[in-house]
């Protein structure tokens, strides 16, 4: 141990009142534990924050109301670690071990925990949305009632987790261990889930339309009355698994591998398949890709229906579509669907259609050769261009000014900020910003602008702008700050900031919100009429309290002391 880090050390068993004394008679020095032995420890009630305790081990230790806002925890050990009420707003995590440890009402809003381990944690009270759990360790973890939508926890381990009425719309799951998992209750639109390891999990009766599970694990999984229809299922492993009264209409199920399924109710009944039986028992449309190693070409494009009606002539009967063009790396990729067979034999047709397939590309690969070929054709889309696209654009609607946007506006500022001295400014702007910028990301802010301790943004949706009010709120009220915010929506013009270099807006909208910001009392979000309609109408979880409160400057068509109706807005999931 350094003679810094044996000093530090000294202080630091001495308690909390010695050390946080210590802290504020010396704001400026650096707090560096790293690799230190600090098992056991009574660190409870300490100001630890932006210290840095990087592979550091803490097992066991009490850091109860402790204070770790944007510490450097990065592969420390806290397993067993009492962190209950302590904030941990905005520190690293990184493959942190927090396995067993109680963080009971700890503040975990922007921590980073990439690859953190927290097995058999309970998490039922956290708010995890905006955080980064790649590779997290959440095996055992009780996460019942959660609402991890959107989250990416790609890779993350939740073998064995608590799940039950989960919020996992649109989370992304791809490459995760979710075996023994119980996901009957959870809400899983739009989830991602391909290459993820489902052996003995539980969705019965879950809807997976069009769902992407290719190379997904669902060995001894029970799908009985799951919606697969349209589902990729290429590459996936079925055996074991149970299928009684599982919709199948459109599915792919290329290279599956099942041994054996049972499609009783009671799913003990099995049925054995050899190699490849069952794809080609179950299999549902036939389909084949034209690949091309490169963009498509108007030429490629203007000549695949051609191509189209050439297969269907050469096998009579056969009805052709086409169901999909990807941009893969390195190529790209149209994919046709055998509507009908034409009573054909399938296997045989796909096979058949495939090559014959290739043979008319290379048609296409030689047209590039061809010049004067290539004028004609282009001068035959130009004529159809100039006879119908007029007509278009008058049925589209094109709205003219590409410059303006109907958007909800965010203003807030910081309560206390003209009474801070300057050094006192530059310090907590700084982690202002830092809190707010993780928020502001994952609410899809745009054209974020920044004076002092001001902030203006805007948002494609008013639930947005409400989610990222309150989730500000939170992670601001956590570090010690106050804020004011005001909420309105309308007509926002996108324009150049000569100053800033930067796209910035102006309009009726922002100054609104800014007028309501004023008004605001410390931690409120006040919000326009039409924010609360727009909000009402979406069904968003929010409740709005009126007030009629006067203008103190005049805004738009509205005269300072004019009486406005407006609204102080709260989360309806914190008010119940």
């Amino acid at each position: 141990m350094g003679e810094a880090n044996e000093e530090l050390y000294d202080v630091l068993v001495q308690g909390a009142d010695a050390w946080n004394r210590w802290r504020k008679d010396n704001p400026k020095e650096s707090v560096v534990f790293d690799g230190l032995d600090l098992r056991g420890l009574d660190l409870s009630d300490c100001d630890l924050s932006e210290a840095s305790f990087v592979g550091t081990n803490l097992a066991y230790a009490d850091l109860k109301n402790a204070v770790l806002i944007a510490s450097n925890l990065t592969d420390a050990n806290l397993c067993y670690c009492n962190l209950s009420n302590a904030k941990l707003i905005a520190a690293n995590l990184n493959q942190a071990n927090l396995s067993h440890a109680n963080l009971l009402h700890a503040n975990l809003l922007t921590a980073i925990c990439y690859r953190t381990d927290l097995s058999n944690v309970d998490l039922r009270d956290h708010d995890l949305r905006g955080q980064d759990l790649r590779e997290a360790n959440l095996s055992g973890a009780d996460l019942r009632g959660q609402n991890l939508e959107g989250l990416d926890m790609q890779g993350a381990k939740l073998i064995g987790s608590k799940m039950e009425r989960v919020n996992l719309r649109d989370t992304n799951l791809t490459g995760a261990n979710l075996s023994d998992v119980d996901l009957s209750s959870c809400s899983i639109d739009g989830v991602a889930l391909k290459g993820a390891n489902l052996s003995n999990v539980n969705l019965a009766s879950q809807n997976l339309t069009g769902f992407n599970l290719s190379k997904v694990n669902f060995q001894g999984a029970d799908l009985r009355g799951a919606n697969l229809s349209k589902a990729n299922l290429d590459g996936a492993k079925l055996s074991s698994s149970k299928l009684w009264q599982v919709q199948t209409k459109g599915w792919s199920i290329r290279n599956i591998e099942c041994s054996h399924a049972s499609w009783d109710q009671r799913g003990r009944d099995f049925t054995h398949y050899s190699p490849h039986q069952f794809e080609k028992l179950f299999s549902d449309k036939i389909t084949f890709t034209l690949r091309y190693q490169r963009m498509l070409s108007y030429q490629d494009l203007a000549t695949l229906p051609f191509l189209i009606e050439h297969l269907e002539a050469s096998y009579w009967g056969c009805k052709l579509r086409i169901r999909d063009i990807r941009n893969e790396p390195g190529d790209t990729r149209a994919i046709l669907v055998v509507e009908d067979t034409g009573g054909l034999n399938p296997s045989v047709l796909e096979s058949s259609l495939q090559q014959e397939a290739d043979k008319l590309q290379s048609i296409q690969i030689s047209l590039q050769s061809e010049r004067r070929l290539q004028f004609e054709i282009r001068e035959s889309l130009q004529a159809i261009k100039d006879k119908y696209w007029p007509k278009l654009l008058e049925l589209s609607e094109i709205d003219s000014d590409a410059k303006t946007r109907r958007l909800a506006v965010l203003f807030t500022d910081l309560k206390g900020f003209s009474n801070w001295s300057e050094e006192e400014r530059t310090d907590k702007l700084s982690l202002f910003r830092g809190l707010l910028k993780p928020v502001l990301k994952k609410w899809n802010a745009s054209y974020p602008n920044m004076e002092g301790d001001s902030l203006r943004a805007t948002f494609q949706t008013v639930e947005q702008s409400l989610h990222c009010a309150a989730m500000m709120q939170r992670v601001l009220a956590g570090a010690g700050f106050t804020l004011r915010i005001g909420l309105d929506i309308g007509e926002v013009k996108i324009t150049h900031n000569e100053i800033t270099e930067q796209l910035d807006i102006e309009g009726d909208a922002i100054n609104f919100a800014a007028r309501l910001e004023a008004m605001a009392d410390s931690g409120q979000v006040l919000v326009s009429e039409n924010v609360r309609h727009y909000a009402i109408q979406s069904d968003a979880p929010f409740n709005f309290t009126e007030h009629r409160l006067a203008l103190q400057k005049a805004v738009g068509d509205k005269q300072a002391g004019d009486t406005i109706v407006c609204y102080s807005s709260s989360s309806a999931l914190e008010d119940s």
